[in-house]
């Protein structure tokens, strides 16, 4: 008997489903990311390619090709035979029936499973969802060593430190498995930096830190406003003056509106000095 709620967020679900809506929808999303990472998986055989990326860049050598990367190909063939136990469940074939053949790659194979129609109502939809995450992982960890990912913030729930990618989009939380947007944890750790003010750094981190965050600022700006007077230095570290956060939030998100009416004004009187041109030459 199949249960009324979804096997992966535990919301309720309709008669003869086993995952809600969403979870399907990531599952297949899930499946059809997995699938375009095929190729490059095949690449990362080869030692010679340079580690990292989903597009790897071949390394020139004088010497002969080293062997494949036994751990890589190991991935390869989880992965091809989960897919396939996955396929099998869903067109209602059994795994002992040798006559069925799969006429199709492994990359078409997961590319049939993500949009499959009977995805959802698959019984043990949710714990195939939940190895296809695990298989993502380690996915990721190979196109992408841990070396090139980058701690982004803390998880909202539980705390725990988050790292990604640079091409990143979404981040699971590796405690409490909640999935969260990258650039949404990235702003919540500038909140918490820009409203502590205690915290403090160098106009590069600084501008990095919101350029990051979707922000645009430039450490040159960082600069300029402490000449004008208008940022404060909060001390030095190595020679270099170092800024509030909060001081900067100030002046990025709350800019002092005098400044803001004077260019206004000078905009003005720009546009009329144009205008009583223009219509000076027309009369003439």
């Amino acid at each position: 008997m199949m249960s009324a709620f979804c096997q992966r967020c535990g919301v309720p679900v309709e008669d003869g489903c086993s995952l809600c809506p969403g979870c399907e929808l990531r599952f297949g999303l899930l499946l059809f990311g997995m699938g375009l990472d095929v190729t490059p998986l095949h690449d990362s055989l080869d030692a010679t390619l340079h580690p990292g990326g989903h597009s790897p860049t071949r390394i020139v050598l004088a010497v002969p090709q080293t062997p494949i990367r036994l751990d890589v190909l190991d991935l390869i063939d989880i992965l091809d035979s989960t897919g396939s136990e996955l396929l099998r469940r869903l067109d209602g074939v059994d795994a002992l029936d040798a006559t069925v053949h799969r006429p199709m790659g492994l990359r078409d194979a997961l590319f049939r499973c993500a949009a499959h129609p009977y995805l959802a109502s698959l019984a043990d939809a949710g714990m195939y969802m939940d190895v296809f995450v695990r298989l993502a992982a380690k996915i990721d960890r190979v196109l992408e060593p841990p070396e090139r990912r980058r701690e982004i913030g803390v998880c909202e729930l539980c705390a725990s430190p988050l790292t990604a990618g640079e091409s990143d989009q979404l981040v699971t939380c590796p405690v409490c498995k909640r999935e969260q947007s990258v650039l949404a944890v990235k702003l919540h750790r500038l909140h918490a930096l820009c409203f502590d003010t205690s915290q403090s750094a160098s106009a590069s981190r600084i501008a990095k830190a919101f350029t990051g965050s979707g922000i645009p600022l430039r450490s040159n700006t960082i600069s300029h406003w402490a000449y004008r007077g208008k940022l404060a230095p909060a001390g030095k570290q190595d020679g270099m003056p170092r800024y509030l956060y909060s001081d900067v939030y100030k002046l990025v998100l709350a800019p002092n509106t005098d400044g803001g009416e004077a260019r206004a004004m000078l905009r003005k009187a720009l546009l009329q000095r144009i205008a009583t041109i223009l219509a000076r030459r027309l009369t003439e």
